[in-house]
């Protein structure tokens, strides 16, 4: 075997300028890692907080048609859909402009309401594992949704259930509203994400990792023994 040969050492320039280190900080703050996070754990059935679902949630369409009928109905749904749905904050920054990301899960066949959040800038929501329903429309994992700020949405998880990242970015939205407009317009709707959330409570099972929902996914594509 030859012998390897020796590299010359590169001599520094008398008449180079060394620049001072820079410091790697955006307006939005500096490096960071938030690592191994733990996942929220689904709402106990029966632990619905009366108060704290009239507070968060602006339903006027609903009472201006049904009153105190449309509020009812909303504490009934409130309580159907415990425990199909946990988010998780990953990382969120307080400067201007700040980012925010969040793991939302959802259970089986869990339906969410058609409603915006004006009190938070635009959206981009990533499914991860599982898979989403706009529609007819299937979303796997890695596609891609882009909501503008204040706009109405609806989905459902698949029948292994869903997990997205959510990642909102600091807009100009109404920092006084509520945290979650409702834009369903009829009881009926209601009673369909009732009734929804009925029939599957019993399929509900939060993961316990990021990426969990993806070996239920395998196993109702067949993809597993």
């Amino acid at each position: 075997m030859a012998e390897p040969q020796e590299q010359p050492v590169e001599q520094p320039r008398t008449n180079s300028i060394r620049e001072p280190r820079k410091r790697y900080i955006s307006e939005r703050g500096p490096f960071e890692i938030r690592a191994n996070p733990t996942l929220n754990r689904p709402r106990v059935r029966g632990t619905v907080d009366r108060a704290r679902v009239l507070e968060n949630y602006e339903q006027s369409p609903l009472a201006e048609k049904y009153g105190e009928a449309g509020h009812e109905k909303m504490i009934e749904m409130a309580h159907a859909t415990a425990g199909g749905i946990t988010s998780t904050r990953l990382f969120e920054q307080d400067a201007p402009n700040g980012m925010r990301l969040s793991h939302v899960w959802m259970g089986a066949n869990y339906q969410l309401s058609r409603h915006s959040h004006p009190k938070f800038g635009d959206c981009l929501y990533c499914v991860v594992a599982g898979e989403i329903y706009l529609g007819s429309r299937r979303l796997g994992a890695g596609s891609v949704i882009f909501l503008p700020e204040g706009m109405p949405y609806k989905f459902r998880a698949g029948p292994a259930g869903a997990e997205v990242l959510e990642y909102r970015a600091d807009g100009e939205g109404d920092k006084n509203a509520p945290l979650v407009k409702l834009a369903e317009d009829s009881l009926e709707a209601i009673q369909q994400i009732i009734d929804a959330g009925k029939a599957h409570q019993h399929e509900w099972e939060a993961p316990e990792r990021c990426g969990d929902t993806a070996i239920r996914q395998a196993k109702v594509d067949g993809r597993t023994e």
